[in-house]
């Protein structure tokens, strides 16, 4: 993806970095539906720190407006 979209070669440290935390952080079939941080840690972890609110704008070209 990062190549695709010709972004610098330094982001991909982030990209594998946010990839690794996010499957940390989901629940795994093979682990019996646990989180595989709560497996290793043995500990009940809270994951309600991650908070996401951005604004987001979208265009609809003139054309695919309802009248």
């Amino acid at each position: 993806m990062l190549y695709d979209q010709d972004m610098p070669r330094y982001q991909c440290v982030e990209a594998c970095i946010t990839v690794v935390y996010i499957l940390n952080m989901v629940p795994q079939k093979a682990l019996g539906k646990t989180i595989p941080e709560e497996a290793f840690t043995i500990k009940k972890l809270d994951v309600n720190h991650k908070i996401f609110d951005y604004m987001a704008y979208f265009h609809i070209p003139g054309e695919h407006v309802p009248n």
